[in-house]
């Protein structure tokens, strides 16, 4: 399209009107002599580019075609395998970036060869079905029955019977608030085994997945260097969902652990060595923070780490071991909280001044002692039975206030 321009001078187009004729040159006579050299140079010419134009256009055509054939043919590989190639994208020119994987067990080194926590059976030790082990164990029952689908829902168990109680990782427990008033969440069932035995109230064997794996690795040890030892008796750990348990005033989330005292083979004397080893491979762990014994039976146990790695590194062992009147037959062992549990409260309510502010007080109640039952058998008998802090006061006279109970390894 061309503009009009009606200016003098101008061309005088207008738009859509075909422009001026160029001007034409006058003719020019050919010379003479050169009329046939000219025309064979002109002939020539003509040939050369022409051959060049057909050569490009046949190597154009030759190379769209092989461009072709490798976009729609597949790729063979040095086996003569095809495989299609993989289209460039930004992301596939960049290194994935793996999210952390949690484990689904931990492995540990049993004295009978590894064992994975992905799977914790109990063994029914009265004839039950799986709706009264639920009750009993505090564990759904609905739970059981997915469990165990080739165990029979109505029908009682006969004694012996394996029901599994936990299946997949042990890295969702958490720890909530300290000892003495706090919970658990995601509690993991003690798993049974040849070289200790659990108490018989299973509602109570409940622990963070750290708990579980730091008292194994040191129930392995003592069964290792003592293979022909009687097994260790295990007391109480938490309830499944912590909280305050009859006959305690801590084990509330799932970080405490009574274990009881080895004796000697009469079964009347403490057995110094071995309740050394146990002690002693509990605190090299590293996760211990603390371990409640009478003095009275420290004096027996530091004697027998002296032997074992002289006076100035027993003092530093048993810088970890606190007097607490009332564990004269058995040891309270406390883990530290896990690195993940932000909510976790190392101390009891009132053990330290920093840590008193940070969670509400305990109610009160609780506090015993594990003694021997019938046949010997680890059970509680508790010093002070759950009710008022108080008796209600008369009209007029004022309440009495209730004492500090004491409140670190009980």
């Amino acid at each position: 399209m061309r503009r009009a321009d009606p200016s003098p001078g101008s061309s005088g187009w207008a738009w859509g009107s075909p422009g001026q004729p160029a001007p034409r040159p006058p003719p020019r006579r050919p010379q003479r002599g050169s009329g046939a050299a000219g025309v064979w140079l002109a002939a020539g010419l003509f040939l050369a580019i022409l051959s060049g134009g057909v050569a490009f256009v046949v190597a154009g055509v030759r190379t769209e075609r092989a461009t072709n054939s490798e976009a729609s043919e597949p790729v063979g590989d040095a086996d003569g395998s095809a495989a299609t190639p993989a289209a460039e994208s930004p992301a596939a020119t960049q290194t994935p970036t793996e999210p952390e994987s949690v484990p689904d067990a931990v492995e540990l080194g049993a004295s009978a060869g590894a064992r994975s926590l992905s799977k914790i059976a109990w063994t029914v030790s009265t004839p039950s079905t799986l709706e009264e082990l639920g009750q009993a164990w505090s564990l759904p029952s609905e739970m059981l029955v997915a469990l165990n689908p080739e165990l029979p829902t109505t029908e009682r168990l006969a004694s012996g019977t394996e029901v599994v109680v936990h299946t997949g990782s042990i890295a969702g427990s958490e720890s909530v608030g300290p000892p003495n008033d706090g919970r658990l969440i995601g509690g993991l069932p003690f798993p049974e085994g040849p070289t200790w035995s659990l108490p018989a109230d299973r509602s109570r064997a409940f622990g963070t997945g750290e708990t579980l794996v730091g008292v194994l690795a040191a129930l392995d040890s003592y069964a290792a260097k003592y293979p022909d030892a009687a097994p260790i008796q295990l007391g109480e750990l938490s309830a499944r969902r912590g909280g305050p348990i009859y006959g305690h005033q801590s084990h509330q989330t799932g970080r405490d652990i009574d274990i009881r005292l080895v004796v000697d083979k009469a079964g009347d004397r403490f057995d110094g060595e071995r309740n050394w080893l146990l002690v002693k491979t509990l605190i090299d762990s590293g996760d211990v923070v603390a371990i409640f014994l009478n003095r009275s039976q420290q004096v027996w146990l530091r004697a027998a780490a002296e032997a074992d790695v002289g006076v100035m590194e027993a003092e530093a062992y048993f810088m970890t071991i606190r007097h607490e009147p009332g564990h004269t037959i058995h040891v309270h062992v406390r883990f530290r909280c896990p690195d993940s549990d932000r909510r976790c409260v190392v101390y009891t309510v009132g053990e330290t001044d920093e840590e008193a502010p940070k969670v509400s007080k305990l109610p009160g109640g609780g506090g015993g002692t594990l003694r021997p039952g019938k046949g010997g058998k680890l059970t509680l008998r508790p010093k002070i039975k759950p009710g008022p802090l108080s008796k209600p006061s008369k009209p007029g006279l004022p309440g009495k206030k209730p004492s500090r109970l004491p409140t670190k390894g009980r």
